[in-house]
């Protein structure tokens, strides 16, 4: 079945895509609260996005990536089609690995202290711009994918 975005997608596809941008947006949002200091709600911003996110991975990203991917790899690897989704599925591994861990750092006391991190708003910035990144990796497979 053909996506509503106008193209021959799957309709997961399209309905993924849609839910990264609005996650990359309400990322963005919850940096703004945190500029004004309501942490509670920037917490609840970062820390949603950073799981559902984990849960789209597991539902739609990885299975995609398993039978449509990996069966090329590395053969086919000098394609974009494969290229490009390999170069996003591993940047996007690292953002949601590092998603993870700040909301453990920021977010709860269960990490050691040894990997405990100070300078919030570095981690948490380049988070969010590699986060953009992966986002934009994604619009790229989408498009090279049709």
């Amino acid at each position: 079945m053909d996506g509503f975005l106008g193209t021959g997608a799957a309709l997961k596809a399209n309905v993924n895509l849609v839910i990264q941008i609005l996650m990359g947006l309400t990322l963005l949002i919850g940096t703004f609260l945190a500029r004004q200091r309501n942490y509670r709600a920037h917490a609840f911003c970062q820390t949603s996005v950073v799981l559902l996110n984990l849960i789209l991975i597991g539902l739609i990203m990885l299975p995609s990536f398993r039978l449509g991917v990996l069966p090329g790899l590395p053969d086919r690897l000098g394609k974009s089609y494969y290229s490009v989704a390999t170069l996003h599925a591993a940047m996007g591994s690292i953002a949601e690995l590092l998603g993870l861990y700040v909301v453990l750092r920021a977010g709860t006391g269960l990490l050691p202290k040894a990997l405990c991190f100070h300078n919030y708003k570095l981690w948490m910035r380049s988070t969010l711009a590699l986060w953009w990144a992966v986002i934009l990796l994604g619009l790229a497979t989408y498009y090279v994918w049709l």
